[in-house]
Parts: C-alpha cells; structure tokens; sequence
C-alpha cells in the first residue's frame, strides 16, 4: 500500500463505481432497524401493551445456521459480579442479487452492556482495510464475498477481539414501507442539501418512506462524503425507532402491528437469536429508550491506496486497541465519550 493519504476532501468519485453507489447504501437503515426495533418493542412493554398479539409478526424473521464462523474464536468476555455478560451483534447488509454473492455493503457492532444499561450503535466502513482471516490485506466488505456471513463475523472478530454473539442479515425492500406505516420520521437535518427531485433544508424536517430513502443514499453533495451520510443514516434510524416508541403508534394497534410486521420478514438472524431471546433481551433493556442510544463511527485515521489504485479507509490502530479495551472490560461509555467528546 502507498503511503499516499487522502483527506474527506481530496476524496476522488470513481466513475467505475457510480452504478454500484446507487444501492450501497440502502442497507444501512435497516441492517440496524431490525435488530433494535425488536430490542426497543420489547423494551419499552409491548407485553404489556398488546402481548402475544404484538410480537407474532416476529415469526416473520428468516432463521438459518451459516451464519456463523466455525474456526478459533476470540475468548468470551467475562461478566462483571451481578451483571450479565455483555453481547455483541453483526448487523450486515450486502449487495447479493440476481443469485449471486455480493459484498457487505454495510457492517455494525451492536454492543449491549452487560448491565443492561447501555446500547451502543458502531458503524464500520465499508472500505476499511483489515486483516481478512486466510486472505490477508482487504477491504472489510470483500470478506462477504469470498466466504458469506461467516467469513464476515470471522473478520469482524479478528478486528475487535471479541466473539460476536448474533448475526442478522438484512433486506432492504421493506424501507420504505415501515417509515409510511409509521407515518413518517422527523430528524433533524445536518446540512441542507437536494437530490433526485427533493429538497432538505437544514433543521427539523419530516420525511415519508421515499424521501428517507434519497436522503440518507445522498452523499455527493454533503461536506464529508459517506461520513456525512453515515451520520444521516444514523439519524434516521433514531427517528424511526423513536416514533415507534412514541405514544401515537402505540396506542395505534394497527399501525403498530403493521410496522412490526414489515420489519419482521426482512432480515434473516442466525440460529440462536430466537423470538424468545429477542423478548427477554428487550425487558432487560426496559429502561433503555431508543434516545439513549450511542452511535459512533469505528475510528479512521483517513484514506489510502493500495498498490493496485483501490481507495481504502485506514483504521486508526491506537483508537482500535483502546476498542478493543473497552470491549473486552465491557467499559464502552468511556470509550464513546474519548471519541465523541
């Protein structure tokens, strides 16, 4: 790899790349939705709120057993006295159609203290370049690609140091469905910007299904680029698990219901993360709201090119160790806090 590093300015848009970048990023919202939109459901009651009835759109949710890595795994984390141990989840998206493999367009940590106290979102670039385990030096999102979710959460243990818990992989198609069964998200808006025939205007907006979904695929025109539109990804996703928190949903069982449904039969989740274990999951995070919620980016320490012109993200191998400290004392707050300040 050269030591040519760029900034988020001096970014240069590969043309070879343009169609790709149309679905890249549509994964993101829902790779993370559908795993604490369950979590925050059960959370915030819906046992008490409509019970059996509520969560009987779960059984939507695909199940299969490739999921996960069969080789050496990192040493499970101990739990602290009287707390539980903490949990770690892949949520990945990738770009397979046409009944081909594709990459893992989208990858993230969902951490949950073994206290129950916290919940922390971490989202990966796509292009960072990592140690792929049996294929060396690559962009994290190949790793999909060559050997399917299990290489994936294989690479993402080799990178953190930490077993991964649970999987979940994700579709997309059910988007825009869920943020109009909610009737629209409110976010509020970094920088102002337009696309494909919308305008978003810096501040507080509210947006349907459709334009959610242009909003958070906009890159080009933002200041930072795909941070820029990480950051609106994560932004949006806090809407939507907020307005399924709120009392206007769920004191509408149809709506509800249909929002529930919608999230249920789009993503897939390994064996082990049964509708029962999302359940007790979600009463031990009762006192968890979908505001408490942490997200942060893995830290980067700019861009790069390797020998053959491919533009990488370069991982700050300081802020990783102290990662992976902190997931290995399950003391993610001070983490969060040293890198969002």
């Amino acid at each position: 790899m050269s030591d040519d590093y760029l900034s988020v300015e001096d970014q240069v848009d590969d043309p070879r790349r343009a169609k790709k970048e149309k679905r890249r990023n549509r994964w993101l919202l829902f790779s993370v939705l559908g795993v604490l939109a369950a979590v925050v459901l059960a959370g915030i009651g819906i046992a008490t709120w409509y019970g059996k009835w509520a969560v009987d759109p779960l059984e939507n949710t695909n199940r299969a057993s490739n999921l996960r890595p069969t080789g050496e795994r990192p040493d499970s984390v101990e739990p602290a006295e009287a707390d539980k141990a903490p949990l770690n989840m892949v949520l990945m998206g990738s770009d397979t159609r046409g009944g081909e493999r594709g990459r893992s367009d989208v990858l993230q940590l969902l951490h949950i203290s073994g206290d129950r106290q916290n919940v922390f979102l971490m989202s990966i670039p796509r292009d960072s370049y990592v140690e792929i385990p049996g294929r060396g030096k690559a962009k994290i999102n190949a790793a999909y690609s060559w050997g399917g979710a299990a290489l994936a959460v294989e690479t993402m243990e080799l990178l953190l140091d930490v077993p991964m818990d649970n999987t979940v992989l994700i579709d997309f198609e059910g988007f825009v469905n869920v943020i109009d069964a909610l009737g629209g998200v409110t976010v509020v808006n970094r920088e102002e910007s337009s696309s494909r025939g919308f305008d978003f205007p810096k501040g507080e907006i509210t947006l349907s299904g459709e334009e959610a979904l242009v909003f958070v695929r906009e890159r080009k025109t933002l200041s930072n680029g795909d941070f820029g539109r990480a950051a609106r990804q994560r932004d949006v996703i806090k809407a939507v698990l907020g307005k399924l928190a709120s009392g206007g949903v769920l004191s509408d069982p149809g709506r509800f219901r249909e929002a529930v449904t919608e999230l249920g039969k789009n993503f897939t989740v390994d064996e082990g993360l049964t509708n029962d274990n999302i359940i007790r999951l979600g009463w031990e995070l009762k006192g968890v709201s979908p505001s408490d919620i942490k997200s942060f980016q893995l830290p980067t320490a700019g861009f790069g090119w390797t020998d053959d012109r491919q533009s990488i993200v370069l991982v700050d191998q300081e802020k990783l160790e102290e990662l992976r400290t902190a997931l290995r004392a399950d003391d993610m707050l001070a983490f969060y806090e040293s890198v969002e300040g």
